[in-house]
C-alpha cells in the first residue's frame, strides 16, 4: 500500500519500511506510542494522537478506532482519521456483525485484500478495496478493535498486520487507563454531586419542619390536629395555625408548585408574609389578596402556590378564603359531605386579583378535613387514591379522635401507592367540633 494511496501518497516514512530503517521506523512509531500513555490520560487525546502515528509512519489514509459498549454489546466509533465526519459518527454495529465485528467477538485480526469477496463486509468507505482490522485487547478481553482500509487491492501485508496488532497493544493500555481516569474523576464528581444533594435535601428539610407548628392548637369544644407525611424529595406543603383575638384562631393549609430547595424557601416566604398580615389585617380576602401580591413581586410567574385560610370563631362561623386549593371536606354528622370552595386562583401568579370569603359553621360531631393534592394524587398504578376515598375512608372514621382520623387518611393514601413510594408530600389538617358528651 505504498505509493498509489489517494491524497498524494503516503509519507516518506511509510516508504521506507523495508529492511533497517523499516524496522527502526516502527521501533520509534512504539516509542512515541508508549509516550503517548505516559503524556495524557485523556481518551480523546489518546485515540487522536494513535491514528496520527498510524497515519504518519504507516502512511494508512483511512482509519477508525471502534470501541466495544459492554451493556449492548455494539462497537461504536470512538475516533477516525481520513474520513468525513458525516460518513462515519453514526456508525454503531453489533459484535459479531461484519468484519470489525468479526474481529471483535474473536480477538483475532484478518486482513482483506478484496473487499468485494468478502461476504461480511459492510461498506465505510465508499471506494475502499482492501482492509485490515485487528482487536484492542486488555488482560484477554477485547475492548474494541482498530480497523483501517484502503482504495487499493491487497495493500495490507502480514507486516502491516502484525506492526498494528502491536500498536494496538498498546493502545489498549492507554484507552484502559483513559477510561480508568475518566471513571475516577466521574465517581468523584458523582459523589461531590450527592453530597450537594444532600446538604441541600437537610437544608430544605430543616426549612421544611419549621414550617410546622410544634403541637396542636388548644381550642374549647374543638379537636384540631395537622399531619405531614414527607417524601424523599423536598416539597412546599405546609400547615399552619395563627392565634388571633377573641380567642379565634387561623388555619392555613397550602402547597407551593415544584420541589427542592426552592420550593421550601417559597413556602416559608408565603408563609411569613400570610403572618405579617394578619397581625394588620382582618379581612380574610384582603389578607389573601395581599400575600398573592407580595407573592407575585417576588417570584417567577410559574412559581405559585395553592392555598387554604380559615379563621375559626368557637362561637361562631368558620370565614375561609379557598384560593385554588383542593376543597376541604366538611363531614357533617349526618354523613352530608359539603366543600368549602369560595376563594378565587392560586397566589402569586396574577397580580390584582380578588378573592371572595366563604362562611359556614362546623356543628357538634361535624369534621373539617383540609388536605394538598399529595393525598388525592398518591397513584396506585394509572388509579389516584382520589376524593372519593379521602370520604370513604373518613366515614369510616367517624366518630374518632381528629388525630386518628388524620393518622388514617396518611396512612391508608401512602398504603394505597405503596408505602414510601409517593411522589409529593401528603399533608392533612382535621378540625372536629366535640359534640355535647365531651
Amino acid at each position: 500500500m505504498n505509493d498509489e494511496h489517494s491524497g498524494g501518497g503516503p509519507p516518506d516514512h511509510a516508504r521506507e519500511r523495508d529492511g533497517d530503517a523499516g524496522l527502526r521506523i516502527e521501533h520509534e512509531t512504539l516509542l512515541e506510542a508508549v509516550r503517548t500513555i505516559v503524556s495524557t490520560l485523556d481518551l480523546e487525546t489518546v485515540l487522536e494522537r494513535l491514528l496520527y502515528l498510524t497515519h504518519r509512519f504507516l502512511g494508512f489514509e483511512y482509519c477508525t478506532i471502534l470501541l466495544i459498549d459492554r451493556d449492548k454489546q455494539r462497537l461504536r466509533v470512538a475516533a477516525r482519521y481520513g474520513y468525513p465526519p458525516s460518513m462515519v459518527q453514526e456508525i454503531e454495529l453489533a459484535v459479531g456483525k461484519g468484519v470489525t465485528g468479526r474481529v471483535a467477538e474473536t480477538g483475532e485480526a484478518l486482513i482483506v485484500p478484496d473487499v468485494s469477496r468478502e461476504e461480511r463486509y459492510l461498506v465505510g468507505l465508499i471506494g475502499a478495496k482492501s482492509e485490515l482490522v485487528v482487536p484492542l485487547v486488555f488482560r484477554g478481553k477485547v475492548v474494541g478493535v482498530f480497523d483501517v482500509q484502503s482504495p487499493k487491492l491487497d495493500a495490507f501485508s502480514e507486516r502491516d498486520r502484525d506492526f498494528l496488532s502491536a500498536l494496538a497493544s498498546v493502545a489498549s493500555v492507554a484507552i484502559i487507563n483513559a477510561r480508568n481516569h475518566a471513571n475516577a474523576i466521574r465517581a468523584k464528581e458523582e459523589a461531590a454531586s450527592r453530597r450537594r444533594l444532600e446538604r441541600e435535601l437537610d437544608l430544605g428539610r430543616t426549612i421544611q419542619e419549621r414550617l410546622l407548628p410544634d403541637a396542636d392548637p388548644e381550642v374549647p369544644g374543638y379537636e384540631i390536629t395537622g399531619m405531614n407525611l414527607p417524601t424523599q424529595t423536598i416539597s412546599g406543603d405546609f400547615f399552619d395555625y395563627l392565634e388571633l383575638p377573641d380567642r379565634h384562631l387561623g388555619v392555613a393549609v397550602a402547597d407551593v408548585s415544584g420541589k427542592g430547595v426552592p420550593a421550601a424557601l417559597l413556602a416559608a416566604s408565603l408563609q411569613g408574609t400570610l403572618r405579617s398580615h394578619v397581625e394588620n389585617i382582618y379581612s380574610i380576602a384582603a389578607i389573601i389578596a395581599r400575600a398573592n401580591t407580595s407573592l407575585c413581586r417576588s417570584t417567577e410567574p410559574e412559581n405559585f402556590a395553592t392555598l387554604f385560610y380559615g379563621v375559626l370563631d368557637p362561637e361562631g362561623p368558620l370565614t375561609y378564603v379557598n384560593a385554588g386549593h383542593n376543597p376541604p371536606l366538611l363531614m357533617r354528622a349526618t354523613g352530608e359531605v359539603e366543600r368549602l370552595m369560595e376563594g378565587g386562583t392560586v397566589v402569586g401568579t396574577f397580580e390584582g386579583i380578588t378573592y371572595v370569603e366563604g362562611r359556614t359553621h362546623i356543628e357538634p360531631n361535624d369534621y373539617l378535613i383540609i388536605y394538598t393534592d399529595g393525598l388525592t394524587d398518591a397513584m396506585h398504578g394509572d388509579e389516584p387514591f382520589g376524593e372519593a376515598r379521602i370520604i370513604e375512608t373518613a366515614s369510616r372514621t367517624r366518630g374518632a379522635p381528629a388525630r386518628v382520623m388524620a393518622s388514617v387518611l396518611i396512612t391508608e393514601a401512602d398504603s394505597f401507592a405503596g408505602p414510601g413510594t409517593a411522589s409529593d408530600d401528603m399533608t392533612v389538617v382535621v378540625v372536629r367540633r366535640l359534640g355535647p358528651e365531651g
